[in-house]
């Protein structure tokens, strides 16, 4: 053998090309793998009316949190007090509050608050219920510890 690393080199080159043509095969012809299924589970709350306002869901390392009836993700932020939304302008960019429609819920524990801009807000026990605008679909939680502010509402 003159030069072994030639060699080598032209078996890691097929191994290389083999492996990578493979996976592009399957792809071409469809068969690539499933998308991994949402592991967020939604389990309605018991209903008090038609006009619920949230529903529980669970996440596996998170457990059981509250979401709106779209699987939307909600979130009670630290510097409010009870009945009282501190989260205004800028912040209401971010952390969207969850208005309430003219037909309020009236599930246990939920209740509306006003906002200084005149709207009505959901709250769970008193706390007014945020969204995370970074939040792009049902089962997202981008929000949850936010600057150690911003939390998952955990049902009680």
């Amino acid at each position: 053998m003159k030069k072994p690393w030639i060699l080598a080199l032209i078996v890691l080159i097929v191994l290389a090309g083999g492996y990578l043509g493979r996976h592009k095969i399957r792809s071409m012809l469809g068969m690539t793998p499933a998308p991994v299924p949402t592991t967020a589970v939604m389990t309605p709350t018991p209903s008090t009316s038609a006009t619920d306002a949230v529903m529980t869901k669970t996440d596996p390392a998170k457990g059981a949190y509250l979401a709106d009836t779209k699987g939307m993700t909600l979130y009670i932020y630290d510097k409010d007090t009870k009945g009282v939304s501190n989260c205004t302008g800028a912040c209401a960019t971010t952390w969207p509050p969850y208005v309430a429609s003219s037909a309020a819920a009236t599930q246990t524990n939920i209740t509306t608050v006003t906002r200084t801009d005149g709207k009505m807000q959901y709250a769970y026990n008193g706390m007014p219920l945020y969204y995370n605008a970074s939040d792009a679909k049902p089962g997202d939680i981008t929000g949850d510890g936010v600057g150690g502010v911003w939390h998952i509402v955990k049902p009680q």
